[in-house]
């Protein structure tokens, strides 16, 4: 029985087998290739029919797009038998268009360059057409050295380097810049100061006070700072879209612009600083604006006052997060919309296994319901990215299935795909992987935006959280097998869980060091130091492990 990742939309059996040796490669096949005129999902540029009988060997794609797709299902129809290929019609077709991932660059890992191509071959594997690299203060700009001076940055030369690796395996490298929000790395300079709405700080919607504003204050002269970063960046990149974020703007209103924000309304001021960088890139770099939504969501009536070629991208990281309502909103504003579900990675060391898979499936669900443009998912680096990259892998195959067809995805395929092409590329792989990032879920404590464990591992132990608990959890990850195939990258996951275990009972750190030296060891086998330093201080007691 063929088995194929991903199922295809349909695929029926012929009698008989045919000779494919003629087929061996991508040119053999786009020589038989004619175009592919059908209604429905169909008409996509990635639609695909394959026809192998006794009297055919035909390929009808919607457009070059589609060659690399069907050439993988051919590979798996062929198995290690092209002589005999069983005879058959397969015909797929993505449900969404876009089928993005957005890396945090920001907090604080940057790839080197070997580490970009490694993330590149994966999504070109599970079918990803756009990347997007999330960028606070880690692009090399000309004249704000003083921002990037620690953080290695991406430079124009990375990013064309880059760019032609993702065009290479079909894939649009989409600028990133957030321009509104999120600026606290900059803010905390003293020549940057200038340019908050709080610069002494501010106080978070949840009651915490924060040291140093993270907002631009909404005027002239923030404008001409953000644009000019757009222009230095925007030229390096062919994509026809930017991301220019604005999400989380938390204290606007608090600082300098209190009194226009009591008289004109939050909402309305923040609308109209946007509206200002979004007409720039869209009149000096032809480049349709996308914004993070989760500010006016709550404020619709704003969604009127954008352009009509803005984006909007739906956020939301947690099981039952309301895609459907917030997705309804943007599509009464006429606007184009994106769905952003998470890898739940960040916070939690090993992920959060059921949550990541519930929340990514109503994701695509819901963004395939209600027309959207696409999917981007999302994986953070909050406190100093110390998840491993093999983390990321099993939501990265379960997104790429479920943006492909939710109607058919299951997470036992997701897996079994994850596990031919993924990091680690053993079979059974993902399976401990995803057992990693129930661990902490045995608690049955599930934060928010975090796990039980991790809220331990920075010394806030959820106060419901028993000895009884935790001693649960430290028996189940030890329960763990261990193959002789584990990679360092899971042998590290899991001393950061029985470290974080360790915290949470007041328990001895023995295993302390050895966690601080292989976070460095492995940190700098696929990405640059600048931020290391940043990661390592998370850890209890850190000293400095870099040369």
């Amino acid at each position: 029985m063929l088995v194929f990742s991903p199922k295809p939309r349909s695929f029926q059996p012929l009698p008989g087998t045919v000779d494919t040796r003629s087929l061996a490669d991508p040119e053999a096949l786009r020589a038989i290739a004619r175009p592919f005129d059908a209604a429905g999902v169909f008409r996509s540029s990635e639609a695909y029919r394959i026809e192998l009988s006794e009297h055919r060997k035909t390929l009808e794609i919607g457009g070059e797009a589609a060659l690399p797709y069907a050439l993988d299902h051919l590979r798996q129809w062929q198995g290690n038998a092209p002589e005999a290929t069983p005879a058959g019609m397969l015909e797929d077709a993505p449900a969404l268009a876009r089928r993005g991932f957005m890396l945090d660059i920001s907090r604080c890992k940057v790839p080197t360059r070997g580490g970009l191509a490694r993330w590149v071959d994966l999504l070109a594997a599970f079918r990803f057409n756009e990347l997007q690299l999330y960028t606070e203060h880690t692009f090399a700009y000309r004249d704000h050295r003083t921002v990037w001076a620690d953080s290695s940055p991406m430079t124009p030369e990375d990013i064309l380097w880059l760019q032609d690796r993702c065009a290479a395996r079909g894939i649009t490298l989409v600028p990133n810049q957030n321009c509104f929000g999120h600026f606290e790395r900059w803010i905390k300079h003293p020549a940057y100061r200038q340019y908050a709405e709080s610069p002494d700080g501010f106080v978070t919607p949840w009651g915490d006070r924060r040291t140093c504003g993270s907002v631009l204050k909404p005027d002239q002269a923030s404008l001409d700072l953000v644009l000019g970063l757009l222009d230095e960046l925007l030229p390096l990149f062919k994509a026809p879209r930017v991301n220019i974020g604005c999400d989380e703007t938390f204290e606007l209103g608090q600082g300098a612009s209190k009194t226009r924000c009591e008289r004109e309304g939050a909402a309305a001021v923040y609308t109209g600083f946007v509206r200002k960088i979004m007409d720039h890139v869209l009149e000096h770099h032809g480049k349709r604006p996308e914004f993070w939504g989760d500010i006016l969501n709550t404020h619709p009536e704003q969604l009127h006052g954008l352009p009509p070629e803005a984006v909007a991208l739906e956020w939301g990281y947690e099981d039952g997060h309301p895609f459907d309502a917030h997705l309804r909103t943007f599509a009464d504003s006429d606007l184009d919309f994106l769905v952003c579900p998470g890898s739940s990675s960040w916070r939690s060391f090993g992920g959060r296994t059921d949550n990541m898979l519930a929340n990514i499936r109503q994701a695509a669900e819901h963004a395939a319901a209600r027309g959207a443009a696409g999917l981007l998912l999302t994986d953070w680096g909050d406190c100093g990215h110390l998840q491993q990259e093999p983390v990321t892998g099993p939501a990265l195959a379960w997104a790429g299935l479920c943006a492909w067809n939710p109607d058919t995805a299951t997470p036992e395929a997701a897996a079994r795909w994850c596990d031919q092409c993924a990091f680690d590329n053993t079979p059974g792989t993902t399976e401990r992987w995803l057992a990693l990032g129930r661990v902490s879920e045995t608690t049955g404590i599930r934060p928010n935006n975090s796990n039980a464990l991790f809220k331990c591992f920075l010394g806030k132990r959820p106060p419901d959280l028993t000895d009884a608990q935790l001693h649960q959890a430290l028996d189940h990850l030890h329960a763990l097998p261990e193959a002789d195939r584990e990679t360092d990258a899971w042998r590290q996951t899991r001393r950061n869980l029985d470290l974080a275990i360790r915290i949470g009972l007041k328990a001895p750190l023995n295993t302390l060091p050895e966690a601080k030296s292989e976070h460095a060891r492995l940190w700098l086998k696929h990405n640059l130091e600048g931020g290391l330093a940043e990661s390592l201080a998370a850890y209890p007691g850190a000293v400095d492990l870099v040369d």
